[in-house]
């Protein structure tokens, strides 16, 4: 079996001599259809990973992929799923083990290229939207790094939700997030990003999406109008901020954190529900799948670096065949 395997922390080598994986209880056998190039697969890669699994591993996180073996009743051999494997346990393979708590079920006429591009990323996205934050229409959305995976879920959903959306990235990426419906584009890497936004909004937003953290994050506060809701969905910056408790005494603030893996576990109903609106809305025409890399699975690494570096948009996707943009 063909995959990556990281033996050393921080790289990770193509081979073809993988071990098969076995079937246990509660499990099922996943042939890889599609896979997903994120910030995390790197981080996993290279140990900085909050789950550290011991090496040797075999690297990538998310999935879409056809059930070949299977011990669960609701995911019966043929059924397409999508989700995340276990760290270590092989996304970037032909076939991997995957538990009901990591993945779901979706209508098989879907491309699992757009399942894997859409399903975390929106999913991660809606819960903060919706579930947390209670986005009302007419509410202003700041959304960051919004030419991004999780960026331009956010952006659509947001509109989807009918709110104002503004939004940043690097300038030569700035055309992305406008064609999706954003209100305001800046340019994040300006000195004066935040001043722009704020001029926009002079009583403030209501609602950021922040996938960055850093100083991003400490300016995003400043941003926030009364009972404004700053949601935190990962740190790509590499830089973990805080939040004075004073600072959301006086402005009534909320900061909220969204983790997909928790809901998978504890509140399947969210998930579910998160699942069936991203993939109607999906099918309705209402949500771009932003792909914008599939490549074959050998150029895993090279991909994983581009996402990691920021030299791409949208969503790079990994696959086993020969299937290009």
């Amino acid at each position: 079996m063909r995959g990556w395997l990281v033996e050393e922390k921080g790289s990770a080598q193509f081979v073809s001599d993988l071990r098969e994986p076995s079937l246990g209880s509660g499990e099922m056998i996943v042939q890889v259809e599609a896979a997903a190039a994120n910030y995390a697969d790197r981080l996993l890669i290279d140990g900085k990973h909050q789950i550290r699994p011991r090496r040797p591993f075999v690297a990538g996180l998310e999935i879409a992929g056809t059930v070949v073996e299977s011990d669960i009743a609701d995911h019966p051999v043929g059924a397409l799923v999508t989700g995340l494997v276990e760290p270590g346990s092989g996304g970037w393979a032909e076939r991997c083990r995957c538990t009901l708590d990591g993945v779901m079920a979706v209508p098989s006429d879907l491309d699992p290229v757009e399942v894997v591009a859409i399903n975390l990323n929106a999913q991660t996205v809606w819960i903060g939207l919706h579930h947390r934050a209670q986005v009302k229409p007419g509410e202003i959305v700041v959304v960051h790094a919004a030419a991004g995976g999780v960026g331009t879920m956010a952006v659509q959903l947001a509109v989807a939700a009918g709110a104002r959306v503004f939004a940043t990235c690097s300038a030569a990426k700035m055309a992305v997030p406008r064609k999706l419906g954003a209100e305001v584009v800046v340019d994040n890497r300006s000195d004066d990003w935040h001043s722009v936004l704020a001029e926009a909004a002079p009583n403030g937003v209501d609602v950021v999406i922040d996938p960055v953290g850093g100083e991003v994050f400490e300016r995003s506060l400043k941003l926030l109008g009364f009972e404004g809701r700053l949601v935190s969905v990962g740190f790509t910056s590499g830089v973990i901020p805080s939040m004075a408790a004073n600072y959301a005494l006086v402005k009534n603030l909320s900061l909220m954190g969204v983790f997909w893996e928790p809901y998978a576990q504890h509140r399947r109903d969210i998930v579910e529900r998160a699942a069936k609106e991203i993939f109607d809305l999906h099918r309705a025409g209402g949500l771009d799948a932003c792909v914008t890399v599939v490549d074959h699975m050998e150029n895993a690494l090279r991909r994983v670096d581009d996402v990691a570096a920021g030299h791409t948009t949208g969503k790079t996707v990994l696959v086993w065949g020969d299937r290009r943009l």
